[in-house]
Formats: structure tokens, sequence, C-alpha cells
């Protein structure tokens, strides 16, 4: 591994170490486990279950939103919260969700694990705080320079920890283990969702020296987690995205990323995978400055991490912006070639029907 490299996520890593293990006294519950088709998501609670791993402590549940059930904790335990980048009102069922452990849990220490802190509304953040405010052991870690500044700016009380992500705390032996040779040049991982910078693309662009495609298998993964959790037990659930689900989604993420010469990300997590495994990568911003933030605070002096200028910018968006015209010129073609076809077959049929009639009254 470059020794820069080493040195950067050794050091990240020992910056969560030194600061969140001591706020973990006792036995604890983490939740709201992101049984979802991110393998971002699945990479910081990879990280999170190898940084428990280490502490002496029993974990006495983990649970998802949907597994986890409000009933009666031990005072004692310590309620840590998945970190991430949904802290805020772009993705409100995650923060309601914290609302809702802060309120009814209000003599248990409760930690939220680095987040991105990102709110489209004034008022919004106004009354999150407030109600946070309300809980007298509530550790807020944020995970760059302007979330811990944008908790602090609007009257947060609690403790506040600024930490770099928890996918640094994983165990990077692991992950070479399922690293592949590099045979493609170039990738554009572009986001699909609302926090893509670029605009969407509806399909996957493949050619000899670039691809511009999102994370691999995410319908698919989507769909396996929403139907297993619809057929089975919530206990069914927490073992089979714990034991099954997460262990392969982080193996197709990082089969997927390695492959790759090189890679201009606007997702987080594929610039912090590459950064794990000693390969270089570009990091673009999301819609809202997430990823910009989270390299200006801990990744600048990376030899392998860095940010595309102004005029290479500006040349990623022309091409995905050609990519774009193409696929809609390529669907226009074929829903035009489906209703020619549609159109032939009814004249058909009207035809045999015509037919039918004209041969029924001649006989």
């Amino acid at each position: 591994m470059n020794q820069n490299n080493r040195d950067i996520c050794s050091r990240l890593r020992s910056i969560i170490e030194e600061q969140l293990t001591p706020l973990i006294e006792s036995d604890y519950f983490y939740l709201d486990l992101p049984y979802h088709s991110n393998i971002g998501d699945s990479l910081i609670w990879m990280g999170t279950e190898h940084f428990l791993k280490r502490l002496p402590y029993q974990c006495l549940g983990s649970h998802s939103i949907g597994t986890f059930s409000f009933r009666h904790l031990p005072k004692d335990a310590v309620i840590l919260l998945h970190g991430g980048g949904n802290f805020g009102d772009v993705w409100r069922k995650h923060q309601d969700f914290r609302l809702k452990v802060i309120n009814n849990y209000p003599d248990n220490r409760i930690i939220i694990l680095p987040q991105t802190i990102y709110y489209e509304s004034a008022s919004v953040l106004a009354a999150d705080i407030q109600e946070m405010n309300r809980h007298s052991q509530l550790t807020v870690c944020a995970r760059d320079n302007q979330s811990a500044s944008l908790l602090k700016e609007n009257g947060f009380t609690g403790r506040i920890l600024k930490l770099p992500d928890m996918a640094f705390c994983i165990d990077r032996n692991q992950l070479a283990a399922d690293k592949m040779p590099v045979s493609r040049e170039e990738l554009i991982l572009l986001r699909k969702d609302k926090e893509s910078p670029l605009g969407t693309l509806s399909a996957e662009i493949t050619s000899a020296n670039v691809d511009i495609r999102d994370w691999p298998n995410q319908k698919k993964a989507y769909k396996i987690a929403k139907g297993y959790t619809r057929k089975h037990t919530a206990q069914e659930t927490d073992v089979f995205f714990q034991t099954d689900f997460l262990p392969r989604r982080i193996s197709e993420g990082v089969k997927f990323v390695s492959e790759y010469r090189m890679v201009c990300s606007t997702r987080l997590h594929v610039a912090i995978l590459r950064l794990l495994l000693d390969l270089p990568v570009k990091v673009m911003d999301n819609s809202y400055g997430k990823n910009l933030n989270f390299y200006n605070t801990w990744l600048t002096d990376s030899e392998l991490v860095s940010t595309p200028g102004e005029e290479e910018l500006k040349q990623l968006g022309m091409m995905v912006e050609t990519c774009r015209q193409k696929l809609k010129t390529g669907k226009g073609r074929k829903q035009y070639r489906a209703l020619l076809w549609f159109l032939s077959a009814i004249l058909l049929v009207c035809t045999l029907v015509l037919l039918y009639i004209l041969l029924s009254d001649k006989y």
C-alpha cells in the first residue's frame, strides 16, 4: 500500500478510536442499520461493526428502522445510531427515526455516529435542534467541518465530535480479498438519485474507454431487500441482512470499483473505498456540498484522492449530456418502432376481420 495512503487511513481510524471509544462505557444497541441497496451505507455499517468488535462490551441488539420495536431498554445501555449522509431534511425518514429514539429514551446515552448534516429549510433545522436539545446525554458526530459548524451556529447544546467516516475502521485486508485486477480504463460514477449534481441517466453507458454508471445492481439489491423484509419476521430479517446481504454487497462494491484504472465519482463512498483499496480517485461533489466538505476536512493531503478542475468538470458534464441525448434518441427510436409494430398489428387484424366478413357474405 502507498505509504501516504497507509498513513492517512490509519490516522483517520485512530481519530475515531481515540474520540469515540471513551464514550461507549457499557453494552449497547446499534440502530438504523441500512437494510437497502446503497453500498456506501454498507461500508459505513461494516466499518462500525469492525470498530465495535474491538470494544469490551456486548451488542444487545442490531436493528434497522423496520425491525426495531420501541420497547423498554436498560438505562445504562448506550444507543448508537448509524452514521452516513441523511441527517437533515433531504432523507427525512431516517432523521424522524433518530428524533423518535431521542424522545423515547431520555435516560440513555445516545451517540449519532458520523453524519453529514444538511438542511434546505432553516425552520426545520431549528425545530430539530430544539427537540434534540431536550436530551441531556446526546452526542452528535459531525463528519466534516461544515456539519460541525452548522450545529454550533444554530444552538445545539449537546456534545459535538468531529469524526471521519466509520468506513475507515474496516479491516483493509478483508477488502483486499475481493480486489480485482485492473481491466477497464475509466469510470464516471454518476449517482442516479436526487443528490446527483449532473442529473441522471436512465441507463448505463459502456464504451471502450469510459463507462458511466452508478453502483452495481442497485435495483436488484433493492428488490431483494424489500421482498425479504415483507415476507419474513423482524428477527429473520435482521439475521439475513447482517450475515448474508452485508458481506455480499461489500464484495460487489470492491470488485466493481477495483476494475478501473481511474474513477471520477459523485458518490463519497466510492472515493473512500478506492482510497481503502490503495487506488486513485477523483471526487466530484454531490448536489449540496457533501463530498467536497468531507474531502476538504480530511483528504486534502492524500496523494490518491483529488478533485477535477473546472475544465475537466465542464468536459464531464458535456460528456454526460451527450450520452443523455443519445439515450433519449435511442429510446425515441425504440418507441417509434414499437408504435409501428402496434399499428401494423391492428391493421393486420382489421384486414383479417374484413376478409372474414366479406367471405362470410359471399358464401
